[in-house]
Parts: C-alpha cells; sequence; structure tokens
C-alpha cells in the first residue's frame, strides 16, 4: 500500500528542514522513513517539486548504484535514479565550503547531453537508441552529501532515494568532440586530492557502460511518467570507488582523454 500522502509531505519537509539548517538526521522519524522504493521515490518527487517552487529547473538524471558492490553497500536490489537541479549544478572548475556540507563523498562520472528526446513511455528504449540520441559526452564529478551524514550508506535505499539519491551537487566538465566513439569502458579515471592518488577506476566501474544505464534509466523514468527533453544530462554512476573528501582539499577527477573535472573544499 503507497505512503499516505500526508506522510510523503511530511517526509518531504523534514529533508528539507535538516538540510536548510545542516542538521543531521539519523533516519526519517516513524511514519515518515518510507519502507517500499516507489514511496522513497514519491518523496523525492515531493522534494523536487518544492525545490522547483523555489527556482530550480530539472535539467536531467543521475544514475547511482551502478554496480554489484555499491547495491551491497547500501542494501538495494537494482540502481536507483535521482534528478539533476540547475541549482545544485555548476562547471568545473568548482568551490564550495567544506563546513557547508555534510560528508563531500566525490564520484567521478562520465556524462551524456542529449540531442534528442528519449520517452521510454512509448517503445523500450535500448542501448543503440541512446547511443543515437546523444550529442554529447562529457566529464563531471557528482558529491555526494546528504543529512543522513557519516551513516548514509545504513540510512535504507528508500531514504536515500527520498532525498534525491543523496545528491549534495553536480559538476560538469567540457563535451568532448567524437567522445561517443571511445572505449568509455576501458577509459581509465583517476582522482587525485591535494595532488595525491586516492582512487582509481575505469568506465567499466559501470556495468554494461555509460550508454546502457542510461537505457535503464529512461524505462525506468517512464513509470513515473517522465522522460529525457532535448538538452538533458544523464550522469551515469561512478566510476571510481566513493571519495570522501576533507573540508580542506582540492580533488581532480582525471578522465585521460575525456578531460578532468576540478573541485576546491575551502
Amino acid at each position: 500500500m503507497p505512503m499516505p500522502a500526508e506522510l510523503v509531505k511530511a517526509a518531504a519537509t523534514t529533508l528539507l528542514d535538516h538540510r536548510a539548517r545542516k542538521a543531521t538526521l539519523e533516519a526519517l522519524p516513524g511514519d515518515q522513513k518510507p519502507e517500499a522504493l516507489d514511496d522513497g521515490y514519491a518523496i523525492q518527487a515531493e522534494l523536487i517539486e518544492r525545490r522547483a517552487a523555489d527556482g530550480a529547473t530539472t535539467i536531467g538524471y543521475k544514475i547511482g548504484a551502478t554496480n554489484a558492490g555499491a547495491r551491497e553497500l547500501l542494501g538495494l536490489p537494482d540502481m536507483f535514479w535521482g534528478v539533476l537541479l540547475s541549482t545544485m549544478t555548476t562547471e568545473s572548475p568548482a568551490s564550495f565550503q567544506g563546513k557547508d556540507l555534510y560528508i563531500r563523498v566525490i564520484e567521478p562520472e562520465i556524462a551524456l547531453r542529449f540531442g534528442k528526446p528519449l520517452d521510454g513511455r512509448s517503445k523500450t528504449v535500448t542501448e543503440a537508441d541512446v547511443i543515437d540520441a546523444v550529442d554529447a559526452v562529457l566529464p563531471a564529478i557528482e558529491i555526494v552529501d546528504t543529512p543522513f551524514g557519516a551513516g548514509w550508506t545504513k540510512a535504507g535505499g528508500a531514504s536515500l532515494i527520498a532525498d534525491d539519491g543523496a545528491h549534495g551537487a553536480w559538476i560538469m566538465g567540457a563535451p568532448v568532440d567524437g567522445a561517443k566513439d571511445m572505449d568509455l569502458q576501458g577509459l581509465a579515471v583517476t582522482l587525485t586530492a591535494d595532488g595525491q592518488s586516492v582512487r582509481e577506476g575505469k568506465g567499466g566501474n559501470v556495468e554494461g557502460g555509460p550508454f546502457a544505464v542510461t537505457a535503464w534509466l529512461i524505462n525506468e523514468i517512464a513509470r513515473h511518467g517522465k522522460s529525457i527533453a532535448a538538452g538533458d544530462y544523464v550522469t551515469t554512476g561512478s566510476t571510481t570507488p566513493p571519495y570522501p573528501a576533507n573540508p580542506k582539499e582540492t580533488v581532480v577527477a582525471d578522465f585521460g582523454p575525456l578531460g578532468s573535472v576540478k573541485v576546491d573544499f575551502t
């Protein structure tokens, strides 16, 4: 049975209030805590609607838990998705006050920009459909940041989905000509903090690669009445193990021929 509307609204209020006050939250209280993933998405939709009322616009979607290790860590049966917002997006190089964030978990990600729409409500979208519709590939960093704080991996998948997938910020690199034809799964990625290597990975850390998981996303958001518009972005999941940055640190994600993305925490 779906979570009652009043509890959905209450849970969204709790999450937004804690973010506004920079207060931590061990778990959503009582009946506000979603058990079913669809209840988490219902809370997420309410949260996004309220951010939109404050001036945010949807610019695309994020995909999380794109490998078995991440799903095991978060207690999720499958990948999940969240919404990218204009007010939580910036271009590289980016700068944040480290003390203004909860956990600053860095995920270097391959992102896609769409040149034409794709709608999973009218047909089952395939990887080939995604490749055809994408007009740019770019490097990116997602900052995972959530009121659930250091215990975020124990909050439960539905609660993380409710908090827009624990989304803190998205940093865009520059699109690269011809990148659609690169071996994105074999692409090596290195993450450095203050010049020291802290994580290594590759595009294949995302199971099936960025185009395959994006096909999954488009078919999944169709169940919620959503589709991809021309100009939308999709960030496709972490290419390295997540890195919890320190409050004062410079982090660079180097994607080789795809370019790099930099964030300073001051």
